[in-house]
Order: C-alpha cells, then structure tokens, then sequence
C-alpha cells in the first residue's frame, strides 16, 4: 500500500534493469502485445471543479475523477459544508443546494493545497471565508510546509474583497453587494523567465484560477489578460462556459461576464491526468521498455503537454498516437537535451521525471527549474544511487550514467520526489526503501497496481518480504 509512510520497491523480481533490444526477458515472447495501461484523471484540473460546482444551483456530474488523497480530503470539506457529494466509482456528483458553511477548519485545509479554490467560492456564495493554512507538497517556501497564500487574497482584494492572511490562515469578506467585475493583468502574480521573457512563477496558475472562480458570479464583467497558459485553467474556462458561465477565451486573454448568480449545471469528463502520463513515460524510457498508455480526451492531452512532447522528441524517445491510445518505445539512444520547467514549458511536476530520464541520455543536460524554489526534493535520493547531479540555483546539471541501489532507505518529501526515487529505484534492480511514499497517494489512482502490472512488486516492507 502507498499510503503508508514506507514501501518497499522490487524490480521485476529483482532482474537487472532491461536493454532496450531485449524486452522480451520481462516474462513473454517478442510477439505478446506491449502491456497497456489507462491513465487517471486530470488532478490538476479535478480540484478547481469541485469548487466550481459549488457555485452552481444545479448537480455537477464529474467523469473520471481520478480517486486520489485530493478527492477524498475534498469531498469531506464539502460535506462539512453542506454539500451533498456521491464520490463512488470512477465519477463524483456534486449537489451544492446546501452549502451552508463559510469556513475551512485547519484540520482539513493543512493536508492539501486545492482547499483554496474553496475560498472564492465561499465568499460569493455567502459574502465570507475564511480558513486555516493550506498544505500539500513543501515546495512554495512556506512555514512549516504550508503553500503561499497572499496571491489568492491580492486576487479577491481585485473584486472588492477584504482579505487578511496570517500565520493560522486566511480571512476575506465580500463587499454588501457581492463581488463586482474587474480587470486583472495576471502578470502581475507572474515574473519573467529570463531565457524566454515569458511568464512565470508559483501564484501564475492559484491566481487565474481564484480569478476565474469569483469572476462567474460576480456582477459585471471581468477581463484578464496574460492568464495562465495550460489546461487546468484553460480548461476550467472551458467547464465554467459550460455551466452557463458566459466566458470567451482568446489568446492572451480571457473575458468574464458575470451572472450576478448561480450557475447551472454541467457534465464533465475530465481528461487523463498529464503528469500521470510524464510518469510512465518516464517509466518506459528508464527502463528501456515498451508501453501503451489509454488515455482519455487526448486531444487535451496532446496540446497540454506539447512542450514535454516536445524535449521528448528531442532526446530521441519513439511516441505513437493512434486515438486513444499512446504508444511509447524505448529510444535506441537518448540523447541529451536541455528541460525549462516553467509556466508557459514543462510542467514543473514533469521536471524530476526528466531530471531521471536524462541519465540514460549520451550527454550532459540541464534541467532549469522556473517555477518552485524547492522542487529538487528528489536530487539527494537520486545521488544516494549514484546520480552525478550538479545543482546551482535554480538550474540542475545531469551527468549521465547508471544507478545503483542506495546503500540506506531513500526519503521523499513530496509527490513528484516520491514518484521519481519510485521508478529510480525500480530500475535498480534491488529491494529498496522509500519513506514518504504516503506523498504518492495525492496524485496517482492507485499506483501500486499499475506498476505491477507491468511486472514490478510494490508494497509495505512487510508486503513484498523487506526487511
């Protein structure tokens, strides 16, 4: 189980890891079709959703909600606040007639991030919101672990809120007349990239989507230009226009006309999750495999991870679309590339699967970091197996060459830390301890199963036999 606060990783076995011309050895002849996989859904777009539904006077019904820490911990805080939510099977219904509640007690909000979209939804639902810190993965600087929260209150402060953010949590009241329309330049919660001039930053994405969230039901229209390019809340846009919401989005700018009140309600099928398609890429290319990975809505998948398509196609990795499937084989050579993790590239959850993937490339890389300070939470795990990484700022050299089994358990304090040193170790060929692995069950449905599927034993120290 990866929910607890240890797992012990077996690679297949414990067989050495397998060449790229020899794939057969995982247990089947050439001829038997590559092992295939369905992808989760969009995470990142899942959590923004479940707040918007809370606007609506109608039921949202939300297809291929990946089952995740995030759904669990918010579904709970929506019945505390009167929502009636049915979060069974592979989709969540959401009924806000209910709410009720204006607060977000600590107890739930410090065990993930996504309990801020919460917030805007509460202060144009009832004029008030407040709650305590917001938690999730400790790479935004914050005390203790907490993720930063004064962008979410500049934003509403911009629709006439008063806002108060302290050390136990946050504070914002409405206006007498509710939130009112505005014009917000995200770029001001943005900085530049200096290599592409474009923006960036950690309160990019929090800030256009609190921004999308009060805008629906405000009075009066709402314009923001530079938002936030990528499909969490491009699509949410998307979801809102849906439930009535009338938004138009143009390149550069997106243009709110807010209804005064509810919205409707809305069916939504949430695409695969991106980064949950970076992993078994990454997976595949490590490990000299071949996979097929089943996705739904590729299209967005396809255009949301265009840049990683990208660096991808640079350093040599063979990926085949054929409607809903993927087809990923492993490169005959991997070649060394240069990754920009950044607001309008690479997601920066994709960078440490990269940073992983660039060991096996026949030259030096480089892995700039542009939007979390402490998103390198993987690189002591990576060394302790041997990784020759040379970090600098925010900029990570990657010396090519093998890994080997960590002489001790390896440590991840966040998700895309745990995943990463997950597959590392995996590629080992050895037992291995990972602490922190509880991190994974925030962002992936049901990981153990899937990688054993493709052959790999994943479980508690007592599970697979570890001392």
């Amino acid at each position: 189980m990866l929910n607890s606060p240890s797992t012990t990783a077996v690679a297949d076995g414990g067989r050495p890891p397998v060449l790229p011309s020899s794939w057969n050895v995982l247990g089947g002849p050439a001829a038997v079709p590559r092992p295939a996989l369905s992808m989760g859904g969009f995470k990142h777009l899942l959590v923004p959703s479940l707040a918007a539904a809370c606007l609506a006077g109608r039921p949202w019904r939300i297809a291929n909600a990946p089952r995740i820490e995030d759904r669990r911990l918010l579904s709970a805080m929506l019945r505390d606040l009167g929502v009636s939510v049915d979060d069974e099977g592979a989709g969540v219904t959401v009924d806000a007639s209910g709410l009720r509640g204006t607060h977000v007690p600590a107890e739930w909000s410090g065990g993930i991030h996504g309990g801020v979209y919460l917030l805007p939804v509460l202060l144009a639902a009832h004029g008030e919101a407040t709650s305590g810190q917001h938690g999730g993965c400790a790479i935004g600087g914050g005390t203790g672990g907490s993720r930063p929260m004064s962008h979410i209150a500049a934003v509403l402060e911009r629709f006439g809120a008063d806002c108060e953010v302290t050390g136990d949590g946050f504070r914002a009241t409405a206006p007498r007349r509710g939130l009112r329309g505005t014009r917000i330049d995200l770029a001001d919660f943005a900085e530049p990239e200096p290599g592409t001039g474009t923006h960036t930053g950690p309160y990019y994405s929090g800030a256009t989507k609190t921004a999308l969230l009060a805008a629906v039901t405000a009075r009066g229209t709402t314009v923001l230009a530079n938002p936030y390019p990528k499909p969490d809340a491009m699509e949410l846009a998307r979801i809102l226009g849906t439930a009535g919401a009338r938004v138009e989005v143009l390149p550069g700018r997106i243009t709110v006309e807010g209804l005064g009140g509810p919205l409707g309600g809305a069916d939504i099928t949430l695409p695969s999750d991106l980064i949950e398609v970076v992993t078994f890429v990454a997976w595949a290319v490590h490990g000299g495999r071949e996979l097929d990975l089943l996705l739904e809505r590729p299209d967005v998948v396809r255009s949301g991870l265009a840049p990683e398509l990208e660096c991808l196609d640079a350093m040599g990795v063979p990926l085949d679309w054929e409607g809903r499937r993927l087809r990923v084989g492993p490169p005959g050579r991997l070649r060394g590339t240069d990754v920009l993790a950044a607001s309008h590239r690479v997601y920066s959850d994709s960078g440490p699967l990269f940073a992983l993937m660039l060991l096996g490339a026949d030259a030096p890389s480089r892995l700039i970091e542009g939007v979390w300070e402490n998103r390198f939470g993987y690189v002591a795990g990576l060394r302790r197996m041997g990784a020759v990484l040379d970090r600098a700022g925010n900029e990570l050299r990657i010396t090519p060459g093998p890994l080997k089994p960590s002489p001790g358990p390896l440590e991840a304090r966040d998700l895309r830390a745990a995943a990463t040193l997950l597959l590392a170790a995996l590629g080992t060929g050895a037992p291995q301890i990972l602490h922190g692995a509880d991190h994974l069950a925030r962002g992936y449905e049901d990981l153990p199963a899937k990688l054993t599927a493709l052959g790999a034993r994943v479980g508690a120290p007592e599970e697979t036999g570890a001392a």
